[in-house]
């Protein structure tokens, strides 16, 4: 199932019945992948998402598809079992901050530190992103290429309203990235989840609210269903960047023009991922307002003042981690400060300099 044409033909209402059903249609999936093709190579592809027809299983599947099409069936990515045995993974950049934190700046960062989906390509691009993300990740054996996006914006999914900021203070949240850093800040008992699982945990009550992608990845993943209230505009401001990691020993061993064909690909699934979420926005909010009764709320406003707080402090700090988290702050921090106008905030001289240890 492609949730574009989805979306599209049905207007989302069957969504709920879309997702029960999910199981089966991956089962279908699988069963009907076919054989490989004879001389593929296969490289084996790790997600912690659930491969389905909804979410961001479905980002990766497409990604696959797209190699195997440039390639000519030349690479067949196959689904693995676990990320030890991977070859590849797909996953947020966050993945990888238990290695760096500053792997987070490639993600997203909280509050109005976030980059819009397109500035943070742009700033990989034409920015020296990509070089600084290289180099970090190539420490930990891989090598990245920007290769989605959960959509922007994401707000904050509660089952109950939340009005002011002892509402979440306290209780259970699922938030990832450094966004999660933010909402212990604020308080928040904070819990590691997939957005699958934190779907799954909203329902049956074992978390009280969530930050689970824009609303055409939530509402592809029956958010729906668990939570009523949608409130803000995101823990992690700018949403969430998806990458293709591949083992940097195979990416090194990959011919010129296969390199160019994975970023080619990784690259053209990360625009039809933002493309996807621009064009379905307001219709998958109308949505979940009419077939869910979801209510949109702007953040309360000590919400909202102790979020860019605890966000710029949560940042700083990260920057001060170690010479490299420097490097890559100054270089985010100037390229989002020239597209928004904005001033670069300003770090101690140790953070600026990178000596902190």
């Amino acid at each position: 199932m492609d949730r574009r044409k989805f979306l599209i033909s049905t207007g989302g209402v069957a969504v709920a019945a879309a997702a029960s059903t999910a199981g089966a249609e991956t089962a279908e999936r699988r069963a009907g992948a076919g054989p490989v093709p004879q001389g593929a190579t296969v490289l084996r592809l790790a997600m912690p998402w659930a491969d389905r027809p909804q979410g961001p299983g479905e980002s990766a599947r497409r990604l696959a598809q797209r190699v195997a099409a440039m390639t000519g069936g030349r690479y067949h990515l196959q689904i693995a079992a676990a990320a030890t045995d991977a070859d590849l993974l797909h996953a947020s950049p966050h993945a990888l901050a238990h290695r760096h934190p500053a792997f987070s700046y490639f993600a997203g960062l909280p509050g109005g530190a976030g980059l819009a989906a397109s500035d943070l390509a742009h700033w990989l691009t034409v920015g020296g992103g990509q070089m600084l993300w290289d180099d970090l990740a190539a420490e930990c054996g891989w090598k990245p290429l920007l290769a989605g996006h959960l959509g922007h914006a994401p707000p904050l999914w509660s089952r109950a309203p939340v009005t002011r900021l002892s509402d979440i203070a306290g209780e259970p949240l699922a938030i990832g990235g450094l966004g999660a850093d933010a909402a212990r800040a604020l308080g928040a008992e904070v819990h590691a989840l997939t957005p699958d699982a934190a779907v799954r945990a909203l329902e049956d009550g074992t978390i009280h609210a969530a930050e689970t992608g824009g609303l055409l990845t939530s509402l592809a993943l029956g958010v729906g269903r668990a939570a009523r209230h949608a409130t803000g505009h995101g823990l992690n401001g700018g949403g969430t960047a998806l990458a293709l990691h591949v083992r940097l020993d195979i990416w090194e061993r990959l011919a010129p023009e296969d390199q160019a064909i994975l970023a080619a690909a990784a690259e053209q699934e990360f625009h039809a991922s933002v493309a996807e979420d621009r064009a379905h926005e307001r219709l998958a909010r109308h949505t979940l307002e009419t077939a869910f009764g979801v209510t949109f709320s702007a953040w309360p406003a000590d919400i909202a003042g102790a979020l860019d707080r605890v966000a710029e402090a949560t940042v700083a700090h990260v920057a001060g981690y170690d010479a490299r988290a420097a490097r890559i702050d100054q270089s985010y921090m100037a390229f989002r400060s020239a597209v928004s106008g904005s001033a670069a905030p300003r770090r101690p001289p140790s953070v600026a300099g990178g000596a902190i240890s």
